[in-house]
C-alpha cells in the first residue's frame, strides 16, 4: 500500500505556551484486506535514545529522542500515536544504532567484572505554517523513511477519534482521562502512518527508528512519553538509551528514576585519564581516552553525534524496566522525567518546581 498524501494517523506530540514533557501507542486500522480487522496490534517493547541539551532561564531545554518499537500483530498498516511537548522536526535513523548501544553496555559491563575481580575498587565510582481545519491544526506533514509523519492539534475532545475514523482507523476507546490530559497541555499529536510493517500474528517486527527533535519547554528535565502506553492491554518492557553532560538521579533523592520502576544497568564515569565532569566526546571517540579502546564498536552511533552534536560532550546512562503493568502507567499524573544528578539532596530540581513542566510528575 503506498504512502497516502493525506492523513491517517497521528502520534501526540506536545505544544506547549508555558515551560512544559514515550514512545505511545499503536492503533489497528479499521478494515484489513477488506474486512473488518478483529486482531489487535501491541507494544511488546520500547526501546529510545534520548539526548538532552539543558536550558536556562532564557532558553529551553532541547531534546533528540530517537524511538525504536516491536510491534505484534497480523496487518501490514497502522497508526502510531506518541506524546511530545513540542512540534518537533523529524528524521529516519538506523536500527544499527541500539545494537551498538547495547554491544558497548554489554562489553563495559564485562570489563566492569573483571576489574572487579582484581580490585575491590572496581571502576564505578561515583516548519509549516499552521493550517486550521475546525477542531483540528494541521502544523506539519512530511515522509520520513517508512513513515508518514503530521503534526496536528487537537482543539475540542473527540477530534482525534473523527481524525483517525475518517482516515480508516478505529477510534481509541475509553481514553479521554488520557487524551484530555495532553490537550489540557497544549499538547500537539504528531501523526505516524506505517504502511509496510508486514506484521504476522505470533511474530513481533521491529520497526526502523525515527527521531524527534523538540524543546521540553523547561530546563533541566529529560522527557519520555509513556502514559499513552497504558492504554494498551499487554505488559511491556522500556530500554532507555541517555545521552546527558551530567549524571542522572537515581535515588538521591525523590526525584530519581528508581522511585519510577527503572534499574540502573550502566552509566558512564569518569577514569583517571579523564577530565572531571566532563563528558566523553562521543562523536570523536578516537580522541576520547574513556571511548578510544570501543571506538570499533560504534561506527553508526558516532556518525549519528557528528552529524547531529558534533564536539559536544555527553555521559550516557542505560536503564530499563521490565513487565510493567499499563494499568500502573496509566494511573501516573504525568509522563516520565527525568532529572541530573544534584549532589544536594534537598535541590528541587527545576523543572520539577511549581510552574515547571514536570511539577506534576513529581507531585506522585
Amino acid at each position: 500500500m503506498p504512502l497516502s498524501a493525506r492523513w491517517c494517523l497521528p502520534i501526540l506530540l506536545a505544544l506547549v505556551t508555558a515551560p512544559a514533557w514515550a514512545d505511545g501507542k499503536v492503533f489497528a486500522p479499521a478494515s484489513y484486506k477488506e474486512k473488518p480487522y478483529a486482531g489487535s496490534l501491541e507494544e511488546t517493547a520500547q526501546e529510545a535514545i534520548l539526548i538532552f541539551h539543558k536550558g536556562d532561564e532564557d532558553r529551553s531545554a532541547r531534546q533528540d529522542m530517537i524511538l525504536k518499537i516491536s510491534v505484534e500483530g497480523e496487518v501490514d498498516n497502522f497508526a502510531w500515536v506518541v506524546p511530545l511537548p513540542n512540534a518537533p522536526k523529524t528524521g529516519k535513523e538506523d536500527a544499527a544504532l541500539f545494537g551498538e548501544l547495547h554491544g558497548y553496555v554489554q562489553a563495559r559491563l564485562a570489563a566492569q567484572s573483571r576489574s572487579r575481580s582484581d580490585s575491590k575498587n572496581g571502576a564505578d565510582k561515583a516548519d509549516a505554517a499552521d493550517e486550521a481545519e475546525g477542531d483540528v491544526e494541521l502544523l506539519s506533514q512530511e515522509i520520513v523513511g517508512s513513515y508518514d509523519v503530521a503534526v496536528l492539534r487537537e482543539n475540542k475532545a473527540g477530534a482525534l477519534n473523527t481524525w483517525l475514523k475518517d482516515n480508516g482507523y478505529r477510534p481509541v476507546e475509553d481514553a479521554e482521562d488520557v487524551l484530555g490530559f495532553y490537550r489540557e497541555k497544549g499538547y500537539v499529536f504528531a501523526c505516524v502512518k506505517v504502511t509496510d510493517a508486514e506484521l504476522k500474528k505470533g511474530s513481533a517486527v521491529d520497526m526502523h527508528p525515527l527521531r524527534f527533535t523538540f524543546d521540553t519547554g523547561g530546563r533541566d528535565g529529560i522527557f519520555f512519553p509513556m502514559r499513552m502506553t497504558g492504554l494498551q492491554d499487554e505488559n511491556f518492557d522500556v530500554n532507555l538509551y541517555i545521552f546527558y553532560d551530567k549524571w542522572v538521579n537515581d535515588r538521591l533523592s525523590k526525584y530519581g528514576f528508581v522511585h519510577r520502576g527503572f534499574t540502573l544497568r550502566w552509566r558512564d564515569y569518569d577514569s583517571k585519564a579523564c577530565k572531571k565532569n566532563a563528558g566523553k566526546t562521543w562523536s570523536d571517540p578516537q580522541g576520547d581516552p574513556y571511548l578510544r579502546a570501543y571506538a570499533g564498536r560504534i561506527p553508526e552511533t558516532t556518525k549519528l553525534f557528528q552529524k547531529l552534536h558534533p564536539g559536544k560532550r555527553f555521559y550516557l546512562t542505560n536503564l530499563y524496566a521490565h513487565d510493567l503493568r499499563p494499568s500502573d502507567i496509566r494511573a501516573w499524573s504525568d509522563d516520565l522525567w527525568l532529572f541530573p544528578y544534584y549532589t544536594n539532596r534537598e535541590f528541587v530540581p527545576y523543572d520539577a518546581r511549581e510552574g515547571g513542566p514536570a511539577a506534576r510528575a513529581c507531585a506522585d
